[in-house]
């Protein structure tokens, strides 16, 4: 089926104040969703490699001359470029198994926005993100951020003990992921300063930004906050849970 008839695996529609409807597409692709970017797209400065270019980016501007989150990020920013943090908006994501609404501030709309648009991006940094983006969970908190960056984690060292790889089943390379994209969040935030006048963008990667912060310090008790919903399996571990009769 051709991309211009397959149907989106995931639509954001979003309406902040009385403006007109922002809406947004992702389709399917061998290694996950991607997002739909127009065909004859811009290329403006801020969207340049070497534009703010990230400290801990591993490409280099002659080979890769377009920063890939930034090129995601422009079929966004101008839509956003004047609308403010705490606009009222009201948000609907479609995709094939359920339809989620919510009426919230745009800034936090915006910040579950550019973690999807983020997370399917060619970023070296984003990789990790992209199983994340696959089962995307959009307004989640932290606690549902943190059990599905776990989760992520571990389903991947399974899958490299699999290939015959080296595993690290402890939480270290979590964080070393969640410190990584906190440069990448510093660096991103003045790219994005260049492009943008109001604040919605701006303060949208600062609560993205805040996850990656925290995690990698308060991933103990993050931990602790799920514990108790593993206490039955902890408690006996080789017995069947019973179904109980309602």
């Amino acid at each position: 089926m051709s991309e211009s008839i397959q149907k989106p695996a995931l639509t954001y529609r979003v309406t902040v104040g009385n403006n007109r409807e922002l809406k947004y597409e992702f389709r399917e692709s061998e290694d996950g969703i991607k997002l739909v970017k127009p065909r004859h797209q811009t290329t403006e400065t801020w969207m340049a490699l070497s534009h703010n270019q990230c400290d801990n980016c591993p490409l280099n501007p002659v080979t890769h001359s377009i920063c890939p989150v930034a090129e995601n990020l422009s079929v966004l920013m101008y839509d956003w470029q004047n609308i403010i943090s705490f606009d009222e908006t009201v948000l609907e994501v479609e995709s094939k198994q359920r339809t989620i609404s919510a009426t919230t501030t745009a800034q936090k709309v915006l910040s579950s926005l550019l973690g999807l648009v983020i997370a399917t991006s060619d970023c070296p940094h984003t990789q990790f993100f992209r199983p994340m983006a696959q089962f995307h969970l959009p307004l989640a908190n932290s606690e549902e951020t943190t059990f599905r960056a776990i989760s992520t984690h571990l389903i991947t060292q399974f899958f490299r003990q699999q290939n015959g790889e080296t595993v690290n089943f402890d939480l270290q390379g979590l964080t070393d992921v969640y410190n990584k994209m906190h440069t990448v969040n510093i660096c991103l935030k003045q790219r994005i300063e260049s492009a943008v006048e109001n604040d919605a963008a701006l303060n949208a990667v600062v609560l993205l930004d805040i996850f990656a912060i925290t995690l990698p310090n308060y991933l103990d008790d993050e931990l602790e906050k799920l514990k108790p919903f593993f206490s039955i399996l902890l408690s006996s571990p080789n017995t069947l849970i019973q179904p109980q009769i309602l």
